[in-house]
This record gives C-alpha cells, sequence and structure tokens, in this order.
C-alpha cells in the first residue's frame, strides 16, 4: 500500500467514525489493526495528515496517539469521494 492510498485509509476510517459519533477520538492501535500497517506508516502519515490541517492529533509516548478528523478533513472526504 503506498503513502496516498495509507493516507486515504486513515481518514476514510476516522470519517467513518466520526459520522457515528461525532468528535469521536481514534486510537492509534485500533487504526493499525483496522488498516494493517506499522506503526511507523501510520504515525508519518497520520503527522502529515495533520501539517495538512485534515487530522488534530494528541500524542503520547512512544508514538501513540489519538486523531480526530476536523472540519477539513471532512470536506476533503466529502469532496474526493474517499
Amino acid at each position: 500500500m503506498d503513502e496516498v492510498e495509507i493516507r486515504r485509509k486513515i481518514l476514510k476510517n476516522i470519517y467513518n467514525l466520526d459520522k457515528i459519533s461525532y468528535g469521536y477520538s481514534v486510537d492509534s492501535r485500533d487504526l493499525m489493526e483496522t488498516l494493517d500497517i506499522t506503526s511507523e506508516e501510520l504515525f508519518s502519515n497520520v503527522e502529515d495528515l495533520e501539517k495538512d490541517g485534515y487530522l488534530e492529533l494528541e500524542i503520547f509516548l512512544g508514538n501513540e496517539f489519538k486523531a480526530k478528523i476536523t472540519p477539513q478533513g471532512i470536506k476533503k472526504v466529502e469532496k474526493m469521494g474517499y
């Protein structure tokens, strides 16, 4: 899976959870398990998504975090259809 596909899947997963429960923060371990990617792949991609303004991260020790989609991230998912 390439970087673009990983980012799309991260955003789509968090978007779907946000639709069920508005403002839901997704745990990094849950994302790794759901997307079947390594912690390194996940962390580097969520950092980029945060820099682009699509996610808000609450980072803990050991590269663990909680991620929440931003209004800009929601628009991105809805505009791109992924």
